[in-house]
C-alpha cells in the first residue's frame, strides 16, 4: 500500500528523487557536486524540481523553510562562478552551498520517510519522534563534517586517514 499523497505530491517526490543518487554519486566520486558538470546539471534539474514544488506541496513552515533554502543555495551554487568580484572564493560558496542543497534534500526524504512508511504503520509517529530528530542532527553533523572535509580539499589540505 501507497502512501497518500496528491498528484503534485506524487510529482514532486517522483521529480526530485533522482537528485539523491546522483548527489550521492557526485559527492563520492568527486568530493563535490560540481553543478556545472553533465552529472550536477542533471542534479541542479532534479533537485530544483523538487524544492520549487516543494513550496506548493508543503504545509508546514518548517518544510516551507526547507524548501526556501534549498532554491536559495540551488541559486547560489548554480551562479557564483559567474560572480568574477568574488574571484577565488567562488568554489568555496559553491562547494558549501551546493552540499546544503543536498542536505535540504536528505532532511524532508528521511523524515517523510520515516512518519509516512511503510503505510499504515510508519517508523515514527511524528516529525518531532525521538528517532527522527536524532537522525536530522545527525544528518547536520554529517553536513558540517563533508563541508569541513571539502574545504580543506579545496584549500588542498589533506585530512588524515581514518584509522
Amino acid at each position: 500500500m501507497l502512501p497518500e499523497l496528491s498528484a503534485l505530491g506524487w510529482f514532486h517526490t517522483l521529480g526530485s528523487l533522482p537528485a539523491l543518487p546522483i548527489g550521492l554519486m557526485l559527492l563520492f566520486r568527486h568530493g563535490r557536486i560540481d553543478p556545472a558538470s553533465g552529472w550536477g546539471k542533471l542534479y541542479l534539474l532534479f533537485i530544483f524540481t523538487g524544492a520549487i514544488t516543494g513550496v506548493l506541496v508543503i504545509r508546514d513552515p518548517p518544510g516551507v523553510l526547507i524548501s526556501v533554502l534549498a532554491l536559495g543555495s540551488l541559486v547560489v551554487g548554480a551562479t557564483v562562478r559567474f560572480a568574477t568580484p568574488l574571484g577565488h572564493h567562488r568554489p568555496w560558496i559553491e562547494t558549501v552551498a551546493m552540499s546544503t542543497s543536498f542536505f535540504t534534500l536528505l532532511l524532508p526524504s528521511l523524515t517523510e520517510t520515516l512518519t509516512r512508511l511503510p503505510a499504515g504503520d510508519p517508523v515514527a509517529d511524528s516529525p518531532q519522534a525521538p528517532l527522527v530528530v536524532a537522525l536530522q542532527l545527525a544528518l547536520l553533523a554529517g553536513l558540517i563534517v563533508g563541508v569541513t572535509l571539502q574545504l580543506l580539499r579545496l584549500r588542498g589540505v589533506r585530512p588524515l586517514p581514518v584509522t
